[in-house]
């Protein structure tokens, strides 16, 4: 089978102050409907069977402008892709949060605000979430995963076999619209074609 995985459009979160949390049901801004629209046109050849999206707005809509080339995909929300949980940090500025992680003693990877999700955990269900999905699909299908930069940089470093650090994780989160592409074959090989492409943006 071949997976694509991509990060949704741009918003204005992404690049103010704000965190992009699972709470909000931000919208694509002009910037991020171009990218997914380009997106869109680049796979327009994949022929993709199946697609999971995370239930926000924002990566919804990207998988709207990408499955517009493919009518005949049939398209799941996947609650396992959503953003990571950040609890009472949530409501914090960007900058004020990444202090408050600066500055802790635990391990960054089990590091996490009040009632929310450390990295780790993060891992965790983003990658059971890959397996499962690797186990319910044949070999001919082409699926499409569009979720967020926090699931995806995480599962990145599973796919890629990488130590789950803060230097791997901010070295292979994908930005907005960065595409990967791999082939699972029988048995559990994988082939990796691309990882985190902007060439579509190029």
């Amino acid at each position: 089978m071949k997976i694509i995985i991509a990060r949704h459009g741009q918003t204005d979160e992404n690049i103010g102050d704000g965190i992009a949390v699972r709470s909000s049901e931000i919208l694509l801004n002009s910037e991020g409907i171009k990218q997914a629209e380009r997106l869109g046109d680049y796979l327009k050849s994949y022929n993709i069977s199946h697609a999971y999206s995370s239930p926000l707005r924002r990566a919804v809509q990207t998988t709207n402008k990408i499955l517009q080339y493919h009518q005949n995909a049939k398209f799941l929300i996947a609650d396992h892709l959503i953003e990571q949980n950040l609890g009472v940090a949530e409501t914090m500025p960007k900058s004020v949060w990444k202090e408050i992680k600066k500055n802790s003693l635990e391990p960054w990877h089990l590091f996490k605000a009040e009632n929310g999700e450390s990295y780790t955990e993060l891992q965790n269900r983003s990658v059971n979430f890959f397996n499962g999905l690797v186990s319910n699909h044949s070999d001919n299908d082409t699926v499409l995963i569009v979720s967020h930069g926090g699931p995806l940089g995480v599962l990145m470093l599973h796919i890629l076999e990488k130590p789950l650090t803060e230097e791997n994780y901010k070295v292979n989160q994908p930005h907005n619209t960065e595409f990967s592409i791999l082939e699972i074959f029988s048995g559990g090989a994988k082939k990796i074609h691309k990882i985190n492409s902007r060439e579509h943006l190029i």
